[in-house]
């Protein structure tokens, strides 16, 4: 039986370049440009895989992660992204990603990849205080934008000179919050700032 896929990234271009490339192999199921989106595909049409890109709208990937796999245990969730940084991907192995690989993969290693991707064992739980908590930890882009609102930056301004979407600013203003447990963005500066994690 062939295997079904759904891909989830913000750039459409992007999406219909991997779609044909998969889909003379596997069946695409649907396509989302946002979080909720696809949890939604996920939860309709429990694909066997979800191609999944970190930077979208939408929840933090890490709870869009735990939603899918809650929603269909069934579907391995496959991350599909640029970043290379190791803690992140702790973080989203932790929430249930099965699989990474770089978006500059070659054609057949992502075909092999989707061909043997299987979801795991267990479905991580819905622990919403835990993940709320803050950890402390920011990823490197987490770190350029918490450094530019430390500099008064606007999202726009960040969004130009990260060549990033506005929304894409937002989420990671929204992690930083979370993981800080602050409230504005004066009160995340003033925690990175006792951190010492505005050097660079």
């Amino acid at each position: 039986m062939t295997r079904t896929v759904v891909l989830a990234d913000d750039h459409a271009l992007f999406r219909q370049g991997v779609r044909a490339l998969i889909e003379r192999d596997f069946d695409v199921v649907g396509e989302a440009s946002d979080g909720n989106t696809a949890i939604r595909l996920a939860e309709d049409t429990t694909p066997d895989v979800l191609l999944l890109d970190v930077e979208m709208p939408g929840p933090p990937t890490e709870q869009t992660i735990r939603t899918v796999r809650r929603r269909s245990p069934r579907t391995a969730v496959v991350i599909l992204t640029m970043h290379t940084d190791a803690v992140l991907q702790r973080q989203l192995t932790r929430a249930g990603a099965s699989a990474f690989a770089n978006k500059s993969i070659s054609e057949t290693a992502l075909r092999q990849l989707i061909a043997a991707a299987q979801p795991l064992a267990s479905t991580p739980p819905d622990d919403t205080s835990q993940r709320n908590q803050p950890d402390g930890v920011l990823t490197e882009r987490e770190l350029e934008v918490i450094r530019m609102i430390a500099q008064a930056y606007t999202n726009r301004e960040i969004s130009t000179r990260l060549n990033i979407t506005e929304g894409t600013v937002k989420r990671h203003t929204t992690n930083i919050y979370a993981k800080l447990g602050a409230t504005s963005r004066i009160d995340a500066v003033r925690k990175v700032v006792r951190l010492n994690l505005l050097e660079t």
